[in-house]
């Protein structure tokens, strides 16, 4: 597949900018092709389509799960859908036994979802120790001094939603095996964007939802448990956490799969997976690498040439740490936002800071018209300070 070919799929690029997927991302053509399908099965105007679609539709779920797997470096078996990465945080944190003193560590200036389903434990005894950041960047040695002997868990962002920290998992996953601390990781600033191999990095759990960079849809997620990590989680129940016995449904046996579907509590959101299963197709086809290679090349040309206007990167800009989200701190984000929104560039405010934060498909065009747009703000404001026409 060409860029131009790639770029194709997003028709939205002949008519604005687009640079906030670290946000809600656009659709891509195949994305919402597989979504009229399926709601054009259920519509029921093809006199040929099945409404009740449900037998039909699960070769898509598994396949959708094998892409996923894939992307993860795992098995299929590993792999169950979730609504989102909350959800998919509380299956862990719900489900495991907590006991009084177990402590959970979590890095500070995290994004909240991976942050509220933990100090909930606290009304179970659970307590929560942040790892001092600075500016969302830490490093490993500030983890493991943050560690206690009480400690059970830590989580992080594998990338930070404002500065665009990407966390080292494979030496965090190597701290948490010598500690015997389980490691979760809340992937949704990364998944789609980056490359991931979850057994290598020694990850016992992890969950992102699939409306960021695996430009999917709202409403659908998905969650990595490792084996041995399942034995220990208490799941959540519904009807479809364990096999149905359509013949006795009121037999009432309390029975699990032995994969992780025993996550699933009930109907799957469908139209989600459909979703989900066309985006993930997109990326594979794109390759992974290229595709993370496109993304920090990008970020990094969009950072150099911010920071040359005055406007330098907030966070890190250590290669090793880089990801496809660049902020920056204007004087007047409120006013710079909304000229690029003017102008047609689509970013983000966050925390009185502008985010922006282009993906593979997005070119080099994409990157002049956000520069340029911001040349003419700051030639805007110049001429507003002097009274002379810039």
């Amino acid at each position: 597949m060409t860029r131009a070919e790639l770029r194709s799929h997003f028709p939205h690029t002949r008519h604005q900018t687009y640079l906030n997927h670290a946000a809600v991302s656009p659709m891509s053509r195949p994305v919402r092709e597989a979504i009229d399908a399926y709601v054009g099965e259920r519509h029921g105007a093809d006199p040929e389509a099945p409404i009740e679609n449900f037998e039909s539709f699960l070769p898509v779920i598994q396949d959708t799960k094998d892409r996923v797997a894939t992307v993860l470096g795992t098995e299929s078996s590993r792999v169950e859908f979730v609504p989102n990465t909350s959800a998919g945080l509380n299956v862990l944190a719900r489900g495991l036994d907590w006991e009084a003193g177990d402590r959970i560590a979590v890095p500070d200036g995290a994004f909240p979802t991976n942050v509220y389903p933990f100090l909930n434990l606290e009304a179970e005894g659970g307590e929560v120790d942040f790892v001092p950041t600075t500016e969302g960047a830490y490093t490993v040695e500030d983890v493991a001094d943050t560690l206690r002997p009480e400690t059970r868990l830590l989580s992080v962002s594998w990338v930070h939603f404002l500065s665009g920290f990407r966390a080292d998992l494979e030496a965090l996953g190597t701290l948490c095996n010598e500690r015997d601390i389980l490691f979760c990781v809340d992937a949704i600033q990364g998944l789609g964007a980056l490359q991931v191999d979850v057994e290598a990095a020694g990850i016992d759990f992890l969950t992102a939802g699939g409306h960021k960079w695996l430009m999917a849809a709202q409403g659908i997620g998905v969650l990595y448990c490792d084996e041995a990590l399942q034995d220990h989680l208490r799941p959540p129940t519904g009807w479809l956490h364990g096999p149905v016995d359509w013949e006795h449904l009121d037999d009432y046996e309390l029975t699990f799969h032995d994969d992780a579907r025993r996550f699933r509590t009930g109907t799957l959101n469908s139209v989600g997976v459909a979703a989900l299963h066309a985006a993930l197709g997109l990326y594979l086809d794109a390759g992974p690498e290229w595709c993370e290679a496109r993304v920090l090349d990008l970020s990094a040309t969009l950072a150099d040439e911010l920071a040359a206007r005055g406007l330098p990167r907030y966070g890190t800009d250590a290669p090793a740490h880089a990801s496809g989200i660049v902020t920056v701190e204007p004087d007047a984000p409120d006013a710079l936002f909304d000229h690029l929104k003017e102008q047609g560039i689509t970013g983000a405010l966050r925390n009185r800071k502008l985010r922006l934060a282009p993906t593979y498909y997005n070119d080099e065009s994409d990157l002049a018209a956000a520069l340029e747009a911001v040349d003419s703000f700051r030639g805007r404001r110049r001429a507003d300070r002097t009274g002379i026409d810039a």
